[in-house]
């Protein structure tokens, strides 16, 4: 069996939210971190997830948690900090796979499952990374898997501070890279009040303090 781990990204900034932690928010009485922390566990799929200081309360004792520095500077720096967490502290049988995903996607059950079924095409194909297409064709590039050692090498070559502001597409632009469709329904995820309106998501009470 493949050996699969994640980089759950949870520390945006969420400002067309006002500035909620799309990390707490909540469905169905449970914060979207839990939805996944639970997901993930359920599948056997140990990880990291990059966010606040003020999430490790949120988390079970043994999820990872880490944060890209400086804090808020764009999706490729906070999985350059993912990568290099799970270096330094992970199992002495490294994973094959790493997920890159979401904190604000709501169906995390549904998209891992697909996502899994989909890690054989990388042996298959020769292909490095599996960056799925919505039904609109958009690529949806935290809800993808990609080859430990090719994103492993790639974020050991970046020069200091280099993924500052980056994309995550800049990031993976040179993986050889399948583009499957992503079921309609599946990647759902929280942008704007509209959002969360329409998938039933609730904001937080109160925002956790940033400590110092």
């Amino acid at each position: 069996m493949t050996r699969v781990q994640s980089v759950l990204l949870a520390g945006g900034a969420g400002s067309r939210l006002g500035g909620v932690d799309k990390a707490l928010l909540a469905r169905n009485d449970r914060t979207l971190l839990e939805h996944w922390t639970d997901a993930l566990a359920e599948r056997e799929v140990s990880g990291v997830v990059v966010g606040s200081d003020h999430l490790r309360r949120h988390l079970p004792s043994d999820v990872l948690l880490t944060r890209e520095v400086p804090p808020l500077s764009g999706p490729a720096a906070a999985v350059c900090a993912g990568v290099r967490a799970l270096a330094q502290v992970g199992p002495a049988e490294p994973a094959e796979v790493l997920l890159l995903l979401a904190v604000d996607t709501v169906d995390p059950g549904p998209l891992l499952d697909w996502l899994l079924d989909w890690i054989p095409a990388l042996r298959e194909t020769g292909e490095e990374a599996v960056v799925p297409r919505d039904q609109q064709g958009n690529f949806q590039m935290l809800s993808c898997a990609v080859n430990r050692i090719w994103l492993s090498n790639r974020v050991s070559h970046l020069a200091p501070g280099e993924e500052t502001g980056r994309s995550l597409r800049w990031l993976l632009t040179a993986a050889p890279t399948a583009h499957p469709l992503m079921p309609a329904g599946l990647g759902r995820d929280v942008d704007t009040p509209e959002d969360a309106q329409q998938l039933r998501v609730t904001l937080p009470l109160a925002q956790p303090k940033e400590e110092p």
